[in-house]
């Protein structure tokens, strides 16, 4: 247990890293075109159970609401209802 909890914690370390590292300038969301009628956008604001909150925002202005959090090289997306996804960060930018 102890060495989940502490790889966990060195994840949450490199992952601020890198948010670090984006320009002072640079948006706090980044956002991932999932296809061409949906996109994911993640925050920095904390969800209330645990992570950071993420939407799924459709072209119809319909949205689902999710927690994020980072999982090695992925996001770990849990969205209302129950179920999740992953997404390699790659595939996120900051939005403009």
């Amino acid at each position: 247990m102890g060495v989940v909890l502490l790889l966990r914690h060195n994840l949450m370390k490199t992952f601020i890293l890198l948010l670090l590292a984006i320009p002072a300038y640079a948006s706090e969301y980044l956002v991932m075109q999932y296809n061409e009628n949906v996109r994911i956008v993640l925050s920095m604001e904390p969800c209330k159970d645990a992570g950071y909150k993420a939407v799924a925002q459709r072209i119809d202005k319909e949205v689902m609401n999710a927690c994020w959090s980072p999982e090695g090289k992925l996001i770990h997306i849990k969205w209302e209802g129950g179920d999740f996804s992953e997404f390699d960060i790659s595939q996120f930018s900051q939005s403009k």
